[in-house]
């Protein structure tokens, strides 16, 4: 049997799949950081019955090109990049790995709550740019913020994510959480959340019914706190972000992601004050690998038992 894995894959993981009975062929994305066209897809996974992938698209043209394959692997939160009625139609299973990066951004999401509402980020910037005093006065009388045991933490989303957060924020800092989650019925409404915390951190999917969910009304409700996002762009109201911050409605936010990928270099975003700004990074800790390689190599040593697949989409 042939395996053509283009995910970013761990040694382990092509062993196990060795073990299996199966040659492992490593291409694409994971082997070059450039993702294969579908021609070159096509012509690495010739033969192949199993084909992980990451960023490679496996569609309906990919598939029929493929008459020999089994079984199809995504490393990815949500099988976006796999053609799932294709692959239906051919009786072809698809495996993902759900909550294979939720450690990564809840810690990521710690970092930045920490660094933001103790203005640590924005100290760097100053020292490096500027010098030490802010005009006449020490810098400790500007870069300051609340304790975290005094913050009272809105999170938006109770899935793999947000309730890591959540765990991290209230059992390590002793953090007031107040969680928000319409899918499971928790919590109060998203505007009553807005009302009585001092800090948002969204872990929302990202759908059309959460484009521009924090909209300016929602920012005027949260009053003189924080924003966090890193769950997706276009979740929150970028032009009404920046408003907020600039009328000082707001103290600070940090986005992770945006509504356009990469950040045009004439973003307002990158002109206004009190925003913490990183390239798309809470996800890309380095164990993130080895726990997507994980999820994956065990539901394929599932169907080769013949056992139900535990992360199928």
């Amino acid at each position: 049997m042939k395996a053509l894995v283009t995910a970013e894959f761990t040694s382990d993981g092509a062993r196990r799949l060795e073990a299996l009975g199966y040659t492992v062929d490593r291409a694409g994305w994971g082997v070059t950081r450039q993702a294969l066209d579908r021609a070159q897809l096509v012509a690495a996974a010739e033969g192949a019955q199993l084909l992980v992938t990451e960023i490679e698209v496996i569609d309906a043209d990919v598939l029929a090109a493929l008459p020999d394959l089994l079984l199809v692997a995504t490393a990815r939160g949500g099988p976006v990049n796999v053609d799932l009625a294709a692959c239906a139609a051919r009786g072809i299973p698809v495996m993902f790995t759900p909550g294979r990066n939720a450690d990564s951004v809840a810690d990521f999401v710690v970092g930045t709550v920490l660094s933001l509402v103790r203005g640590i980020a924005a100290a760097e910037r100053h020292l490096r740019d500027t010098g030490w005093n802010v005009g006449d006065e020490l810098p400790y009388l500007h870069f300051r913020g609340p304790e975290l045991s005094q913050l009272t933490v809105g999170v938006v989303g109770n899935g793999a994510t947000g309730a890591r957060v959540a765990q991290r924020l209230r059992d390590g800092f002793g953090t007031t959480v107040v969680v928000h989650d319409p899918v499971q019925g928790v919590g109060p409404s998203l505007g009553e959340l807005a009302d009585q915390v001092d800090l948002l951190t969204l872990h929302c999917p990202r759908s059309p019914a959460t484009r521009g969910l924090v909209d300016a009304g929602l920012l005027a409700r949260l009053g003189p706190g924080w924003v966090v996002n890193t769950a997706g762009g276009g979740i929150v109201d970028e032009q009404a972000l920046c408003d907020a911050l600039d009328a000082g409605t707001l103290r600070g936010a940090a986005l992770d992601v945006f509504t356009a990928e990469p950040l045009p270099r004439d973003s307002r975003l990158l002109h206004t004050p009190g925003l913490l700004l990183t390239p798309h990074l809470a996800g890309a800790a380095d164990d993130v690998v080895r726990h997507h390689t994980d999820l994956l190599v065990s539901d394929v040593e599932r169907w080769h038992r013949g056992e139900p697949l535990v992360h199928r989409a």
